[in-house]
């Protein structure tokens, strides 16, 4: 039991911590360089304000099927909706307590390293 905790600790947990502190220092670099261009260029904080917005808009429509009598309509209202997105992340998360459980049946050890 404490082989498997830790193997769960050290294949889940550490790096997931690991790589958000990487993407965290990337942004954070990122972010100061901008912020030197921005100085370069002089701009009061409205027009800082208005490039930032601009940069960082998202479109607020999504790719819809015309006609909704069709059945590529109904497979993509199907496929948006939160009860199939909940679906999926719970097969992904028992795929992947089943991949990390002990095999009972598997009787032959493995070879040692």
């Amino acid at each position: 039991m404490e082989m498997s905790i830790f193997y769960v600790v050290y294949f889940v947990v550490f790096p997931f911590f690991f790589v958000n502190i990487f993407v965290a220092l990337i942004i954070i670099t990122f972010q100061e360089q901008g912020d030197k261009v921005m100085e370069d260029y002089s701009l009061e904080k409205n027009e800082r304000a208005c490039i930032d917005f601009a940069i960082s808009a998202k479109p607020l429509t999504r790719h819809m099927p015309q006609n909704k009598q069709t059945f590529q309509y109904k497979m993509w209202q199907f496929v948006v909706s939160p009860p199939f997105e909940y679906t999926i992340m719970a097969m992904i998360a028992l795929n992947t307590v089943v991949l990390m459980m002990k095999v009972e049946w598997f009787v032959r050890p493995f070879p040692a390293l």
